[in-house]
C-alpha cells in the first residue's frame, strides 16, 4: 500500500507540474513550443521526480549518487519550459537580443551534455573503482568529463559569440554580401560558378582574422559548399554546426563508457543494483540517437528541413525516455519493497552470499532465446532454487 501511495503522489506532482506548464503556455506570452518538445521535457520532469525519490529512499549510500546525478540532468527539463518565456516577444528579457542564443549554447548544450556525461561516466567509474570513496569517484569523473568538455568547449568560454566567428560563418558573410550585390547589379541570382567569379577574394581565418587568400580552384569549391546556406535562414545551420559536432563528440564519450560498463560487467561480473544495467542500455540508445540527430542537423541544407529533423528526433527520443521512465519506476518500486531493500543491502555488504537478481525482462530473454540447461553462471540461476531472492 505504501508503494501505491507513493506512486500516486509522484504522478500527482507530475500532473500538477504539467497543468502549470499548460496554463502558463495558454496565458503568458511565449515562443511557440512543438508538441514533441513539450512531451520530451514533460517526461524528463517525471524522470527528475522519480530520481529524487530514488535518491531519498535508496538503501545503499553509494547508489544514491547515481540517481542524484540523474536528478540534476533531468531537472534541466524545468529550464526547458522556462526557456519559452525568455527573449524577444516573451515576458522575460524581451529586449535582450542574444539571451536565447546564450541559453541554448551554455545551458541546453554545454551544461546539458556535461550532466549527461557526468551521470553516465560516474556509473562506469563507480563500477570500476568500487572500493574508492564517493568523493574520489566524483573527482575522477569530473576530471574525465571536465577535461573532455573543456577541450571541445573552451572556444565558447573564451568568446560567447564564437559561433559567429567560425570559418563557415565568416565565409558565409563574405558570400552573402557578394550574392546580394550580384543580384542587385544583374537582377538575378548568381550560379555558384558566377558567384565565385564575382567574388574577387576569399580567405582562410584564424580567431576571426584573415590569415591567407584562397586560390581560384579552392575558392570555387568553397563557394559551392556555402551556396545552399545563402537563402535566409539556412545560414543558422552553419552557425550551430560546431555545437552539433560537439554533441557528437560528447555522445561518443558517453557511448565509450557505456560499452566499458558492459564490457567490465561481462568480463568480471561484479555485483550491480537491480535495473541499472537496463538503464544503461537505454542510455546507450539515447546517446546513439543524439549522434544521429546531430549528424542529420549538420547535413541538412534547408532550415525547414532542419526543424522537421528536430521534431522527428524528439519523437523518437521520447520513446527511449518513456522506457527510461518505466525502468526508473521499477527501480524505485524494487528498492522500496522488503525483498528489494534486503537484496540491495546484502549486495553492498556481502555480494558473494546471494544470487543475482533477475527481473521480468531477464526471464523473458532466457525463456525465449536461451536453453537454460546449457548456460551456467549466477545470471541463469533458477529462481526456484533455495536462497534466490525474487
Amino acid at each position: 500500500m505504501l508503494t501505491v501511495k507513493r506512486s500516486y503522489r509522484i504522478l500527482g506532482i507530475w500532473g500538477v507540474l504539467n497543468a502549470l506548464f499548460l496554463v502558463s503556455l495558454l496565458l503568458l506570452p511565449h515562443k511557440s513550443v512543438e508538441p514533441a518538445g513539450f512531451i520530451s521535457y514533460s517526461l524528463q520532469s517525471l524522470l527528475a521526480i522519480i530520481s529524487i525519490n530514488i535518491f531519498r529512499l535508496e538503501p545503499t549510500r553509494k547508489n544514491r549518487y547515481i540517481f542524484l546525478n540523474f536528478a540534476f540532468l533531468f531537472g534541466l527539463s524545468f529550464m526547458a519550459h522556462i526557456y519559452s518565456f525568455i527573449g524577444p516577444g516573451t515576458m522575460f528579457l524581451s529586449d535582450s537580443r542574444f539571451i536565447r542564443f546564450f541559453l541554448d549554447q551554455y545551458v541546453f548544450h554545454m551544461l546539458y551534455f556535461f550532466l549527461l556525461a557526468l551521470a553516465i561516466v560516474y556509473i562506469a567509474v563507480d563500477l570500476l573503482l568500487r572500493d574508492f570513496a564517493t568523493l574520489k569517484k566524483y573527482l575522477v569523473t569530473v576530471a574525465i568529463v571536465g577535461g573532455f568538455l573543456g577541450y571541445y568547449y573552451h572556444p565558447f568560454l573564451e568568446d560567447p559569440l564564437y559561433l559567429h566567428h567560425t570559418q563557415d560563418v565568416l565565409d558565409w558573410k563574405v558570400l552573402q554580401e557578394k550574392f546580394n550585390a550580384y543580384q542587385k547589379e544583374f537582377g538575378q541570382e548568381p550560379t555558384p560558378e558566377a558567384l565565385a567569379e564575382y567574388t574577387q577574394e576569399m580567405y582562410t581565418w584564424s580567431d576571426g582574422e584573415k590569415v591567407g587568400v584562397l586560390f581560384a580552384g579552392e575558392k570555387t569549391r568553397r563557394v559551392k559548399q556555402i551556396y545552399p546556406y545563402l537563402v535566409d535562414p539556412n545560414y543558422l545551420i552553419l552557425v550551430y554546426k560546431p555545437l552539433n559536432l560537439n554533441t557528437i563528440y560528447v555522445s561518443v564519450l558517453c557511448l565509450a563508457f557505456i560499452l566499458l560498463f558492459f564490457g567490465y560487467q561481462y568480463m568480471k561480473d561484479p555485483p550491480q543494483g537491480a535495473y541499472i544495467e537496463k538503464i544503461m542500455f537505454f542510455l546507450l540508445l539515447f546517446c546513439t540517437l543524439e549522434i544521429l540527430h546531430a549528424y542529420s542537423l549538420m547535413k541538412t541544407l534547408q532550415w525547414e528541413g532542419l526543424v522537421g529533423v528536430i521534431v522527428i528526433g524528439q519523437y523518437v527520443s521520447t520513446i527511449v525516455l518513456l522506457l527510461l521512465v518505466v525502468f526508473f519506476a521499477l527501480r524505485l518500486r524494487f528498492i522500496t519493497s522488503v525483498k528489494g531493500e534486503f537484496y540491495e543491502q546484502e549486495l553492498a555488504i556481502s555480494p558473494n552470499g546471494i544470487t543475482r537478481w533477475r527481473d521480468m525482462l531477464d526471464n523473458v530473454v532466457i525463456e525465449k532465446f536461451f536453453n537454460r540447461k546449457l548456460l551456467l553462471g549466477r545470471l541463469m540461476v533458477d529462481p526456484r532454487d533455495k536462497g534466490f531472492i525474487r
